[in-house]
């Protein structure tokens, strides 16, 4: 583990972050903050560990924009921002929740940012991952929402994004617990739906699952963007970028990440931190 790259991949999430965040407003694009986003990422001396998410409304996650993509936000939008930033493979990973104009969901988005809050004040070695996931859940409840089941936290790692473990948003009772030396990532979601979230159509965001005889194109977007997951956007120098990727995943060389999302007329809020665990110590990386 290399603590001072997790910790400058966490120093450039977060202002990555709090950057987005002001970008997002009524009749700007997403694509416009998609890329000013990323930019400043690569600017600041690291690369996206994804593409940035900008998820609304009944969205959960793994929305990013297309080249010349015509989506725009609008007065009431909830807007889940979700970036990371990788030095060397070294990952961070933090999102929020921005409401466009509004404040009709300030209680759903404060409720994702208490369980969160919550959660760090448990953390400890050893701690299980359903003990955090309690908490969360607890926390979101006692606001009047659901948490969202079927998403979790994650471990991370070296170029890669999803490693080992997840921590649940509820208490699962799970007994794995959380050791010494680890870097994780803790995202409360909250909905005032029924809690759960569905697949639906791609999101533009891919990611190797099969890296064995890459030739050509695949070949050249597995250097640039290893094991973590990239944007279709990214690969438009390729007049054909679209197909050739439509391809990969037929082949069982890339996955599609679905657009997850609750039922139609349902809210869905984020929060995101992440952390490294060494010793006694934990530092949250993107606060």
């Amino acid at each position: 583990m290399d603590l001072k790259k997790y910790i400058e991949a966490g120093k450039i999430g977060k202002e990555a972050r709090e950057y987005g965040a002001e970008l997002i407003k009524e009749n700007v694009s997403y694509y416009e903050v998609a890329e000013k986003v990323e930019k400043y990422i690569i600017d600041a001396g690291a690369f996206p560990s994804f593409p940035v998410n900008l998820s609304r409304n009944n969205i959960a996650a793994h929305y990013t924009p297309v080249k010349g993509d015509n989506m725009y936000f609008r007065r009431g939008d909830v807007i889940k921002l979700d970036l990371g930033a990788h030095v060397d493979g070294y990952i961070s990973d933090t999102a929020l929740t921005v409401e466009v104009g509004t404040n009709k969901w300030e209680n759903l988005i404060d409720a994702t940012r208490e369980a969160l809050n919550n959660a760090i004040k448990t953390l400890r070695p050893g701690i299980t991952v359903s003990e955090i996931g309690r908490v969360i859940e607890d926390t979101i409840k006692s606001s009047g929402y659901n948490p969202i089941y079927n998403l979790t936290g994650h471990g991370l790692a070296r170029y890669d994004l999803h490693h080992r473990i997840s921590i649940p948003n509820y208490d699962d009772g799970s007994v794995t617990r959380i050791e010494p030396p680890m870097a994780f990532a803790i995202e409360p979601f909250a909905t005032d739906g029924r809690g759960y979230v569905k697949n639906g159509k791609g999101g533009n965001i891919y990611m190797f699952i099969r890296t064995e005889n890459l030739k050509g194109f695949y070949l050249d977007i597995f250097k640039k963007f290893r094991t973590l997951p990239f944007a279709a956007r990214w690969c438009a120098d390729n007049p054909d970028y679209i197909a050739i990727l439509g391809k990969g995943v037929k082949m069982g060389m890339l996955h599609h990440f679905p657009i997850l999302k609750e039922k139609k007329k349902f809210m869905v809020a984020q929060t995101e931190h992440t952390f490294v665990m060494t010793g006694d110590e934990v530092i949250v990386t993107t606060r």
